[in-house]
């Protein structure tokens, strides 16, 4: 069973990293990596300055302390675990003789962005490990009980969790380790389970944010549930509440301590008043209306249901006649937890006292799914596998699979591209009857704009587009610097050359390059009236004996005929310069000269394919590509974060999809890597199914 465990969790672990968007796609998680880099830099977890105003750094939600240093409002814990990430990246930057970037996360790295995106998938593959054991102590048989464990993690909600980069999977997977190990205690009278739950339970106290109270009453519970203490037996009581206390003691001093550090001026997480004020103000202010739409929304909205999500627990509801009284403790526990979650997300909004308007909050976007009640999933499998294997084979083919097969469709829209594009197109807000609607409410209201319709739309637009994204053509096409990424005007798409754009391409010997056309326009942005004058450079040779004017809305085919002894067999290199007249049109960007068309022998090229630099300090020391106009002339940090949000919005949302993308990346590290992550996951995969075979 050891060995079992084991080939388990590192498939679990290959595969979540084979899934892993090698991005960090949250504020809350950019915050995290932030605080952790402080801590790794200037031993003290303190945020980022706010630098926004300053147009030096992207906008967070960080606060000034009572001490007068910057905080930032996520959790200790998932700090701590982007550590590795943060220290591995260190060693590279002092091998390479590189110095961290100051700005970040506006101005950062891909390595430490791609190693902290594979953090939770280390939590998630032990989350599989513990459903597999507490389902074994349920008495579901090994066979069906690592099914329904590898079930629960990909046909559930937990599934985007364990790639996006947010503290619920560190934070799901040891609470419902620290209720596992409670179980183990009162299976075995073992206290050592009772330290390693408080131990477990102390990780979760830390990892996110003060949720964790709403949970501690029912770990007590579920203690009092499973080993039925008498009042005689003081002593073994002592003992459990001591082991407890031991194992989560130290984990209470750092949560205190942290917070007593970052308290603000006039609040103060860890005192009574704190909790009792907070209360008294829901109670006391909170609209009815916030509190049922809380309620709508997050069980049954077209767009944030959680029963959408995760279908599996409808089985609960179905075959609620077939619950054991053996599974009573866990049902109890799954029954509290999702009345107290839902009661106390329903009930959280926000006030804008300017306007008299109040911020419904329930539904925790941006998000895939309701991620405020992803810690019930857990919880609700173990009711659900436990059923599993009591339901015949014909129910499961008629309710089960239909369920899972529709819950493993909807996380792999979660998955396959990023949820944040599910607003794309969408209005921010709009207005009816005095209302506001802001788009996290209308979007999950309102079928029409349901994320799980929008993102099945963009599934098909991506489908289609990504192939053109990788298509260079005959003659290996590339525009891999200055030249914007295309975009929609009209039925035409354009694509902008941003002063000097660059293009590479290859000849060939069956059809020799003589001639190149370009269809370009001259188009205002904003109040700009100023021509455009544009030369072409070939291997440094100049292509016209003086630059083509184009006045202001004029459009113009620029036909170039190519002398044979301009080219190269491969790798010809191709520069586009584009002046203004005036000269502060480009940091305006009041004025564009777009690419409508190129071809090369009147051959049509495709404009849709993506080359494009990160521009990071590794990249010109890895590879030894220098930049040229992006991070080179034009070292607008913005600007490259525009590059990497447009990559991460137009293609699959996987590090080594992405990586094909970025010339300045190091391939053949990227490469490796990619075939021992494939490796693992075929190897373990294979040597699980064998083992699997010879369980009952």
């Amino acid at each position: 069973m050891k060995r079992l465990i084991i080939y388990y969790f590192l498939f679990l672990c290959s595969t979540f990293v084979f899934l892993s968007s090698g991005v960090i796609d949250s504020q809350d998680g950019l915050q995290y990596l932030a605080v952790a880099r402080n801590i790794y830099y200037k031993g003290e977890p303190t945020g980022p300055l706010y630098e926004f105003n300053l147009d030096k750094n992207i906008h967070m939600s960080t606060y000034i302390g009572r001490d007068g240093k910057t905080y930032s409002p996520t959790g200790l814990g998932f700090s701590l675990a982007y550590l590795p990430a943060v220290a591995i990246t260190d060693m590279v930057y002092k091998y390479y003789n590189v110095a961290p970037p100051v700005h970040f996360p506006l101005e950062s790295d891909w390595l430490i962005f791609l190693l902290a995106s594979f953090t939770n998938s280390f939590f998630a593959a032990i989350l599989g490990v513990v459903l597999f054991l507490y389902f074994l102590a349920l008495k579901i048989k090994p066979k069906p009980a690592l099914f329904m464990s590898i079930v629960s993690l990909f046909t559930t909600n937990l599934l985007v969790y364990s790639k996006h980069s947010v503290a619920h999977m560190m934070f799901i997977t040891f609470l419902i380790l620290s209720f596992f190990l409670v179980k183990k205690y009162s299976l075995s009278r073992k206290p050592i389970f009772l330290f390693f739950s408080a131990i477990s339970y102390g990780i979760v106290i830390l990892a996110y944010n003060q949720t964790f109270i709403l949970s501690a009453p029912l770990l007590l519970l579920y203690y009092l549930m499973l080993v039925k203490p008498k009042l005689n037996s003081l002593k073994i009581i002592t003992r459990d509440l001591l082991a407890f206390l031991i194992g989560v003691s130290p984990f209470i001093y750092t949560y205190v301590w942290f917070e007593t550090t970052r308290a603000e001026p006039t609040v103060n997480m860890v005192t009574a008043a704190f909790y009792s004020t907070y209360i008294t103000d829901i109670l006391a202010t909170m609209p009815f209306k916030v509190f049922i739409d809380g309620f709508w929304g997050q069980l049954f909205s077209p767009g944030r249901s959680f029963f959408l999500y995760t279908p599996l627990v409808l089985i609960i509801f179905i075959f609620w006649h077939k619950i054991r009284p053996q599974l009573k403790p866990e049902l109890i526990i799954f029954l509290l937890l999702s009345v107290i979650y839902i009661l106390f997300f329903s009930s959280q909004y926000g006030y804008r006292k300017a306007d008299q308007y109040f911020a419904e909050m329930w539904h925790g976007e941006s998000s895939w799914g309701p991620r405020y009640l992803s810690v019930l999933i857990p919880f609700a499998m173990l009711i659900v596998a436990k059923l599993y294997s009591t339901i015949s084979n014909k129910y499961r083919l008629l309710i089960f699979l239909p369920l899972a097969l529709f819950g493993l469709y909807i996380e792999f829209l979660g998955i396959f591209m990023p949820y944040q594009i599910k607003y794309q197109n969408l209005e921010s807000r709009f207005f009816v009857n005095g209302v506001e609607y802001a788009v996290p409410i209308y979007s999950n209201y309102i079928p029409r704009f349901s994320p799980l319709y929008i993102q099945t739309k963009n599934l098909v637009k991506i489908t289609r587009s990504f192939p053109k994204t990788l298509d260079h053509g005959l003659f290996n096409v590339r525009f891999y610097d200055g030249i914007d990424f295309p975009f929609n005007v009209g039925r035409e798409r354009w694509r902008v050359i941003e002063e000097s754009g660059y293009i590479s391409f290859d000849d060939k010997l069956d059809n020799p390059i003589q001639k190149m056309a370009f269809g370009v326009i001259n188009h205002p942005v904003g109040d700009s009236s100023s021509s455009a004058h544009i030369e072409f450079l070939l291997n440094n040779y100049p292509l016209l004996t003086k630059p083509e004017t184009l006045i202001l809305k004029e459009r113009k085919l620029i036909e170039i005929p190519i002398k044979k002894e301009y080219l190269k067999p491969t790798d010809n290199q191709l520069v586009i310069k584009v002046q203004f007249k005036d000269p502060t049109i480009v940091k305006k960007h009041t004025q564009i000269l777009g690419l409508i068309s190129y071809s090369i022998n009147n051959l049509p090229v495709n404009l849709e394919s993506l080359d494009v630099p990160y521009v990071s300090p590794l990249g010109p020391k890895m590879t030894g590509k220098p930049y040229q106009n992006y991070g080179g002339t034009n070292q607008d940090l913005w600007k490259t974060w525009h590059i990497h949000t447009q990559i991460f919005e137009r293609v699959p949302d996987f590090w080594w999809i992405k990586a094909m993308y970025y010339w300045d990346f190091p391939k053949q590290l990227f490469l490796a890597a990619f075939i021992i992550n494939t490796s693992v996951v075929l190897l373990t995969g294979r040597k699980l199914y064998s083992m699997q075979k010879k369980l009952s």
